[in-house]
């Protein structure tokens, strides 16, 4: 568990948003869940926000387009990576954008999305070759008359090189396309489930038909899972800035 005490936990976890829904404020622990385009694009996102946010990917980032490493991209350069990702990869470098935009899947796998989680952002956020094998419900431990109006934190239960182990989290973003959601136990309706997002699609996937309006697919998905979790529904990160 995380070492701060329960009550200010809860303090910003029950604000009630304009949704109607329940909020998590910075920085809550949010875990993501699928390294691919998207996976990587939502830490980034939370991380921008003040987010505590981990990074979990069964292979390594972006292994879905390893296949096609040497492949030209569908889309252009510019296309392949979000506002904010270029953003974070000019503070890198200190210059107006990357130094080499991607050409190729490999480059977008190593320059583009290698390179983020190696950014000042990211860095030591990312557990590669970590499966989540299940998603546990955990009641919150709290001295409420009502605990059920405490909504569970999310106990993942973990498997790579060193062993199994359990992580608290009191958000998930699953990020890992068709077929690869980790079991949620104990939960009857997880389309439902508090503080439970999903980026819809082939999350994951590096090799979609429409590479371009698959990505801007999710980046709206991904504005509008902070905007409800910050109960902001005007929250949008990709949304240029008056001057």
């Amino acid at each position: 568990m995380r070492s701060e005490s329960v009550n200010s936990k809860l303090d910003r976890r029950l604000l009630m948003n304009d949704f109607d829904e329940l909020t998590l404020d910075p920085p809550g622990t949010i875990a993501v869940i699928g390294g691919g385009p998207l996976g990587v694009e939502a830490s980034l996102y939370g991380r921008y926000l003040g987010y505590e946010v981990t990074l979990f990917e069964t292979h390594t980032v972006g292994h879905s387009g390893e296949p096609k490493r040497n492949e030209p991209l569908p889309i252009l350069p510019d296309q392949c990576l979000s506002s904010l990702a270029i953003s974070a990869l000019s503070a890198q470098h200190h210059e107006s954008g990357p130094q080499v935009l991607p050409m190729t899947y490999g480059q977008w796998i190593d320059e583009g999305l290698g390179r983020l989680c190696q950014s000042d952002l990211l860095r030591g956020r990312v557990r590669e070759h970590t499966a989540v094998q299940m998603i546990e419900m955990k009641p919150v431990e709290t001295d409420d008359e009502d605990p059920d109006d405490v909504p569970d934190d999310f106990c993942l239960h973990l498997r790579n090189e060193g062993g199994d182990e359990t992580a608290i989290f009191e958000s998930v973003i699953i990020a890992t396309g068709q077929g690869g959601e980790p079991k949620i136990a104990n939960a009857t309706d997880t389309s439902s489930v508090d503080y439970l997002f999903r980026i819809t699609g082939n999350s994951d996937d590096l090799n979609s038909n429409d590479l371009n309006a698959h990505l801007r697919a999710g980046y709206r998905q991904i504005s509008k899972i902070f905007a409800s979790l910050m109960g902001r529904e005007d929250l949008d990160l990709y949304r240029p800035k008056r001057v």
